[in-house]
Protein backbone atom coordinates (compact mmCIF):
# COMPACT_ATOMS: atom_id res chain seq x y z
CA UNK A 1 0.00 0.00 0.00
CA UNK A 2 1.25 3.20 -0.81
CA UNK A 3 1.16 5.73 1.72
CA UNK A 4 2.36 8.60 0.42
CA UNK A 5 5.79 8.53 2.24
CA UNK A 6 9.41 8.08 -0.26
CA UNK A 7 11.55 5.09 1.42
CA UNK A 8 15.51 6.25 0.79
CA UNK A 9 18.52 5.02 2.72
CA UNK A 10 16.44 3.66 5.31
CA UNK A 11 14.63 7.44 5.91
CA UNK A 12 11.00 8.05 5.01
CA UNK A 13 10.39 11.26 3.69
CA UNK A 14 7.28 13.24 3.61
CA UNK A 15 5.90 14.52 0.63
CA UNK A 16 6.13 18.27 1.51
CA UNK A 17 9.59 17.85 2.19
CA UNK A 18 10.55 15.91 -0.94
CA UNK A 19 8.64 18.68 -2.95
CA UNK A 20 9.99 21.39 -0.38
CA UNK A 21 13.59 20.30 -1.91
CA UNK A 22 12.80 20.19 -5.22
CA UNK A 23 11.32 24.11 -5.50
CA UNK A 24 14.57 24.80 -3.91
CA UNK A 25 16.98 22.85 -6.74
CA UNK A 26 14.43 24.42 -9.44
CA UNK A 27 15.01 27.73 -8.01
CA UNK A 28 18.78 27.67 -7.86
CA UNK A 29 18.70 26.06 -11.42
CA UNK A 30 16.50 28.94 -12.48
CA UNK A 31 19.34 31.08 -11.52
CA UNK A 32 21.47 29.82 -14.43
CA UNK A 33 18.85 31.15 -16.59
CA UNK A 34 18.62 34.78 -15.01
CA UNK A 35 22.58 34.60 -15.21
CA UNK A 36 22.21 34.47 -19.09
CA UNK A 37 19.70 37.00 -19.80
CA UNK A 38 21.54 39.63 -17.04
CA UNK A 39 25.26 39.19 -19.14
CA UNK A 40 23.81 39.59 -22.42
CA UNK A 41 21.32 42.42 -21.55
CA UNK A 42 24.08 43.94 -18.98
CA UNK A 43 27.01 44.39 -21.64
CA UNK A 44 25.20 44.90 -24.83
CA UNK A 45 21.64 46.67 -23.52
CA UNK A 46 21.95 48.40 -20.47
CA UNK A 47 25.96 49.85 -20.76
CA UNK A 48 25.40 50.74 -24.60
CA UNK A 49 22.02 52.65 -23.80
CA UNK A 50 23.57 54.47 -21.14
CA UNK A 51 26.85 54.71 -22.24
CA UNK A 52 26.39 54.88 -26.30
CA UNK A 53 29.42 56.78 -26.74
CA UNK A 54 31.93 54.10 -24.94
CA UNK A 55 30.11 51.64 -26.26
CA UNK A 56 31.13 49.42 -29.51
CA UNK A 57 29.51 45.97 -29.91
CA UNK A 58 32.18 45.22 -33.27
CA UNK A 59 35.74 46.67 -32.26
CA UNK A 60 35.37 47.08 -28.25
CA UNK A 61 36.65 44.04 -25.80
CA UNK A 62 33.82 43.55 -23.18
CA UNK A 63 36.45 43.53 -20.53
CA UNK A 64 37.01 47.72 -21.57
CA UNK A 65 33.57 48.15 -20.34
CA UNK A 66 34.83 47.26 -16.80
CA UNK A 67 38.32 48.63 -17.40
CA UNK A 68 39.84 50.91 -14.52
CA UNK A 69 38.76 54.72 -15.21
CA UNK A 70 36.12 53.33 -17.92
CA UNK A 71 32.80 55.13 -17.25
CA UNK A 72 30.81 51.71 -17.41
CA UNK A 73 32.84 50.14 -14.84
CA UNK A 74 30.53 51.35 -11.75
CA UNK A 75 27.16 50.21 -13.59
CA UNK A 76 28.71 46.75 -14.55
CA UNK A 77 30.47 46.14 -11.51
CA UNK A 78 27.17 45.79 -9.86
CA UNK A 79 25.58 43.96 -12.92
CA UNK A 80 28.44 41.43 -12.98
CA UNK A 81 28.52 40.76 -8.98
CA UNK A 82 24.67 40.01 -9.32
CA UNK A 83 25.65 37.96 -12.43
CA UNK A 84 28.51 36.03 -10.61
CA UNK A 85 26.12 35.29 -7.49
CA UNK A 86 23.60 34.11 -9.33
CA UNK A 87 26.37 31.39 -11.29
CA UNK A 88 27.41 30.61 -7.48
CA UNK A 89 23.24 29.43 -7.28
CA UNK A 90 23.37 28.05 -10.06
CA UNK A 91 26.32 25.87 -9.37
CA UNK A 92 24.80 24.99 -6.29
CA UNK A 93 21.35 24.21 -7.36
CA UNK A 94 22.93 21.54 -9.88
CA UNK A 95 25.17 19.90 -7.08
CA UNK A 96 22.43 19.49 -4.91
CA UNK A 97 19.69 18.16 -7.30
CA UNK A 98 18.81 14.36 -7.16
CA UNK A 99 21.34 13.62 -9.40
CA UNK A 100 24.19 11.49 -8.44
CA UNK A 101 26.43 11.34 -11.53
CA UNK A 102 30.11 12.05 -11.57
CA UNK A 103 29.66 14.57 -14.21
CA UNK A 104 27.08 16.64 -12.40
CA UNK A 105 28.95 16.93 -9.61
CA UNK A 106 32.03 17.97 -11.92
CA UNK A 107 30.22 20.30 -13.97
CA UNK A 108 28.74 22.23 -10.56
CA UNK A 109 32.55 22.16 -9.78
CA UNK A 110 33.60 24.15 -12.97
CA UNK A 111 30.77 26.53 -12.49
CA UNK A 112 31.83 27.41 -9.17
CA UNK A 113 35.68 27.92 -9.91
CA UNK A 114 34.50 30.14 -13.12
CA UNK A 115 32.57 31.72 -10.64
CA UNK A 116 35.71 32.46 -8.15
CA UNK A 117 37.38 33.30 -11.45
CA UNK A 118 35.20 35.72 -12.73
CA UNK A 119 34.60 37.73 -9.41
CA UNK A 120 38.25 37.57 -9.02
CA UNK A 121 38.71 39.21 -12.44
CA UNK A 122 35.74 41.79 -11.58
CA UNK A 123 37.46 43.10 -8.41
CA UNK A 124 41.20 42.08 -8.15
CA UNK A 125 42.04 41.60 -11.81
CA UNK A 126 39.95 44.49 -14.49
CA UNK A 127 42.19 45.65 -17.47
CA UNK A 128 43.36 49.24 -17.93
CA UNK A 129 42.26 51.70 -20.44
CA UNK A 130 42.78 50.98 -23.83
CA UNK A 131 46.42 53.14 -24.26
CA UNK A 132 47.51 53.12 -20.66
CA UNK A 133 51.18 52.98 -20.78
CA UNK A 134 53.43 50.98 -18.92
CA UNK A 135 50.18 49.15 -17.71
CA UNK A 136 50.55 46.49 -14.43
CA UNK A 137 46.76 45.30 -14.25
CA UNK A 138 46.75 43.81 -17.99
CA UNK A 139 49.01 41.10 -17.79
CA UNK A 140 47.01 40.06 -14.93
CA UNK A 141 43.89 40.36 -16.88
CA UNK A 142 44.80 38.26 -19.32
CA UNK A 143 46.07 35.57 -16.97
CA UNK A 144 42.62 35.46 -14.80
CA UNK A 145 40.83 35.75 -18.29
CA UNK A 146 42.28 32.67 -19.54
CA UNK A 147 41.91 30.51 -16.78
CA UNK A 148 38.08 31.62 -16.36
CA UNK A 149 37.96 30.29 -19.74
CA UNK A 150 39.22 27.21 -19.05
CA UNK A 151 36.73 26.70 -16.23
CA UNK A 152 33.91 27.66 -18.82
CA UNK A 153 35.06 24.90 -21.46
CA UNK A 154 35.36 22.23 -18.85
CA UNK A 155 31.75 22.82 -17.38
CA UNK A 156 30.70 21.89 -20.87
CA UNK A 157 32.73 19.45 -21.34
CA UNK A 158 31.33 17.65 -18.05
CA UNK A 159 27.74 19.00 -18.80
CA UNK A 160 28.08 17.30 -21.84
CA UNK A 161 27.33 14.03 -20.06
CA UNK A 162 24.73 15.01 -18.05
CA UNK A 163 21.97 14.92 -20.77
CA UNK A 164 21.41 13.19 -24.16
CA UNK A 165 23.50 12.01 -26.97
CA UNK A 166 21.84 15.06 -28.60
CA UNK A 167 22.84 17.23 -25.91
CA UNK A 168 26.62 16.21 -26.27
CA UNK A 169 26.91 16.88 -29.46
CA UNK A 170 25.94 20.30 -29.64
CA UNK A 171 27.78 20.87 -26.46
CA UNK A 172 30.81 19.54 -28.27
CA UNK A 173 29.98 21.50 -31.40
CA UNK A 174 29.86 24.81 -28.76
CA UNK A 175 33.44 24.07 -27.02
CA UNK A 176 34.72 23.87 -30.71
CA UNK A 177 33.03 26.89 -31.81
CA UNK A 178 34.11 29.09 -28.10
CA UNK A 179 37.35 27.70 -28.90
CA UNK A 180 38.10 28.87 -32.34
CA UNK A 181 36.30 32.05 -31.64
CA UNK A 182 38.50 32.76 -28.89
CA UNK A 183 41.85 32.44 -30.49
CA UNK A 184 40.20 34.79 -33.45
CA UNK A 185 39.47 37.38 -30.82
CA UNK A 186 42.98 37.10 -29.54
CA UNK A 187 44.47 37.11 -32.65
CA UNK A 188 42.32 40.51 -33.68
CA UNK A 189 43.40 42.23 -29.87
CA UNK A 190 46.77 42.32 -31.34
CA UNK A 191 46.43 45.98 -32.71
CA UNK A 192 46.11 47.02 -29.13
CA UNK A 193 46.04 49.56 -28.15
CA UNK A 194 45.24 50.52 -31.99
CA UNK A 195 42.66 50.05 -33.45
CA UNK A 196 40.98 47.07 -33.30
CA UNK A 197 37.86 46.11 -35.94
CA UNK A 198 35.97 42.88 -35.81
CA UNK A 199 37.50 42.08 -31.89
CA UNK A 200 33.96 43.08 -30.41
CA UNK A 201 32.05 41.01 -32.82
CA UNK A 202 34.64 37.97 -32.05
CA UNK A 203 34.20 38.29 -28.30
CA UNK A 204 30.28 38.47 -28.34
CA UNK A 205 29.94 35.56 -30.52
CA UNK A 206 32.00 33.69 -27.98
CA UNK A 207 29.96 35.50 -25.08
CA UNK A 208 27.11 34.24 -26.66
CA UNK A 209 27.63 30.93 -27.52
CA UNK A 210 28.29 30.56 -23.81
CA UNK A 211 25.55 31.80 -22.18
CA UNK A 212 23.36 29.99 -24.69
CA UNK A 213 24.72 27.02 -23.51
CA UNK A 214 24.44 27.97 -20.13
CA UNK A 215 20.60 28.55 -20.27
CA UNK A 216 20.13 25.75 -22.08
CA UNK A 217 21.83 22.91 -19.71
CA UNK A 218 19.66 25.20 -17.09
CA UNK A 219 16.11 24.47 -19.12
CA UNK A 220 17.04 21.06 -19.38
CA UNK A 221 18.38 20.16 -16.20
CA UNK A 222 15.06 21.69 -14.79
CA UNK A 223 13.34 19.59 -17.26
CA UNK A 224 15.08 16.83 -16.07
CA UNK A 225 14.15 17.60 -12.70
CA UNK A 226 10.90 17.36 -13.08
CA UNK A 227 10.55 13.58 -15.25
CA UNK A 228 12.46 12.86 -11.77
CA UNK A 229 10.23 13.49 -9.26
CA UNK A 230 7.01 13.53 -10.95
CA UNK A 231 5.02 16.03 -10.82
CA UNK A 232 2.22 15.89 -7.68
Amino acid sequence: MNLGLHQSSGTVVQPNVRRADRLATHILVACGVTSSILYVAGIDLVAAVLYPDYHGYTSQMVSELMAVGAPTRSLLVWLFLAYNLLVFAFALGIWVSPRERRMTRLTAAALAGYGVLSTAGLFLAPMDLRGTVASQRDGLHIAVTFAMSVFIVASMACGAFVHGQTFRLYSFGTIAAVVVFGALAGFLASPMPGPTPGLGLAERVNIYLTMLWFLVFALLFYGDGNEAHGDP
